[in-house]
């Protein structure tokens, strides 16, 4: 398969799948502790950081910014949905807390910014590749000028 198949594959995995994770993480938020809830989500996004980190640079590009949208616009539609379930499943067994709209802000705000890890993830994969290459390739040119240094038919020639 090809690397913007995949992506595309990628994209519509972790958007899709990341439209029902917001709503869940939102009320986690709300509810149960912030922290915990921002933490989940940071390890969802680096997992779909590391599965597109795989692709070259273009399509990895595209399939993450696909894959926000998705999970962005779906998540509207989805927190209708999971919303009143996890509401009186909450009522049933203590206070259920609604964020104010400033602290709901605040959240977009921080899951949007955790998205940018997914990014970071793709850089630093690629910065640590280029470097190992810059690496093995400094080693083989010593390794070169090494078996140059005692080769003894360029001193016999002269």
């Amino acid at each position: 398969m090809d690397s913007m198949k995949r992506s595309m594959k990628y994209s519509l995995i972790f958007g899709i799948c990341g439209s029902a994770v917001i709503p869940l993480i939102y009320e986690m938020y709300a509810n149960v502790s912030k922290d915990l809830a921002l933490i989940f989500f940071a390890v969802y996004i680096l997992t779909a950081g590391v599965k597109f980190s795989s692709l070259p640079a273009k399509d990895a590009m595209l399939g993450m910014t696909c894959t926000v949208a998705y999970s962005s616009v779906l998540a509207i539609p989805m927190f209708i949905i999971i919303h009143p379930w996890v509401k009186g499943l909450l009522e049933k067994r203590s206070k259920y807390f609604q964020l104010a709209f400033g602290e709901q802000l605040r959240f977009i705000l921080r899951i949007l910014l955790i998205f940018l890890l997914m990014y970071l993830v793709w850089i630093a994969r690629a910065g640590f590749k280029k470097a190992f290459e810059k690496f093995r390739s400094n080693s083989e040119k010593a390794g070169g000028y090494i078996e140059n240094a005692f080769d003894d038919t360029k001193d016999k020639e002269l």
